[in-house]
């Protein structure tokens, strides 16, 4: 753990994209952990820009909270992002879509950086046009890699090479419906390989139609095959159009209307265990002027908070 402090650090667009996003009860319960117990994990930088740590960044400066940061070396902006796939691979809590994008992300930046290893790029090709069984060069790289990889993940290196073209799908769809990736990757929007490929070929216009048809519904599953069949049907209706084929897609479960509570309802209770737990394993009377005054701004704010939703539930009922 290095010395805690507060650094001005870079947030790099496309190195946080690759980290999956809190939902909002896990963003809370971080917030809460970082008040009452402190940054104990070092933010992870390369270059002063960071690619592992945003949200303890974003929380540790909001509410002044001194935090260290581990600076890594890096030969490239490429190998930043493989680092961050594998990293973010580790974790037990990101989705099958996610883990899917990001195997394939982290094959196509690591034979970028095998072939700038070796010294060859677009500038500087590489001499030998085959090797092995008469394989270009640069595809005999891409399969040993794939293998490589397949191995990490026990999965096939075709199965890696075909993750690959669905991370490019996706990285093709965000530039045209960049709020549909986030519902995409979070298994939120149940579409299939095929589906995401044929998505990322659409025009750019009929792409953000189908995004406005499907919604920004975070609690739902959406219903990907409604949303064309809707905007497929009112092409239909002019003249000389016709509806397009309905790709097969899974409908999921509605909007349920507690969701949100019962998150809430859930993390109440580890709160209370913090500030029990804090309570009586914490000696109060000796803490830092700074730290007394950082728990009590925290605490009134959340005690205002609890007032709020005691004030909504008390309006509804």
């Amino acid at each position: 753990m290095t010395a805690k402090a507060f650094r001005q650090l870079n947030i790099d667009p496309e190195f946080k994209n690759l980290i999956r996003p809190l939902r909002r009860e896990e963003y809370r319960q971080l917030e809460l952990n970082l008040v009452v117990e402190g940054c104990w994990e070092d933010i992870i930088a390369w270059n002063d820009t960071i690619i592992d740590g945003h949200n303890r960044y974003e929380i540790c400066n909001k509410m002044r909270i001194p935090y260290g940061v581990k600076e890594l070396d890096f030969p490239s902006r490429d190998a930043a992002i493989a680092w961050i796939c594998a990293n973010q691979l580790g974790r037990r809590n990101i989705s099958e879509e996610t883990r899917k994008y990001l195997i394939g992300k982290q094959y196509e930046v690591e034979k970028k950086v095998q072939r700038n290893r070796n010294g060859y790029n677009q500038y500087r090709p590489n001499p030998n046009i085959a090797v092995g069984r008469g394989r270009p060069i640069d595809e005999e790289s891409g399969r040993r890699t794939a293998a490589r990889l397949g191995r990490k993940y026990h999965v096939s290196g075709a199965t890696v090479q075909k993750y690959a073209k669905y991370s490019a799908a996706l990285d093709t769809i965000e530039q045209n419906a960049p709020e549909l990736v986030p519902h995409i990757l979070s298994g939120a929007y149940k579409i299939s390989f095929e589906n995401i490929v044929a998505l990322s070929e659409m025009e750019p216009e009929e792409l953000k139609a189908l995004s406005k048809k499907i919604g920004k519904n975070p609690y739902a599953f959406a219903r990907y095959s409604e949303s064309r069949r809707c905007l497929y049907s009112d092409a239909s209706a002019k003249p000389g159009t016709a509806a397009a084929e309905q790709p097969a897609i899974k409908t999921m479960p509605a909007y349920d209307p507690d969701a949100e509570v019962a998150g809430l309802t859930l993390t109440i209770p580890s709160w209370m265990s913090s500030i029990d737990r804090t309570k009586s394993m914490a000696h109060l009377e000796a803490i830092s002027p700074a730290a007394r005054q950082n728990l009590l701004a925290a605490l009134t704010e959340l005690e205002g908070k609890i007032q709020e939703m005691l004030n909504a539930i008390e309006g509804e009922s």
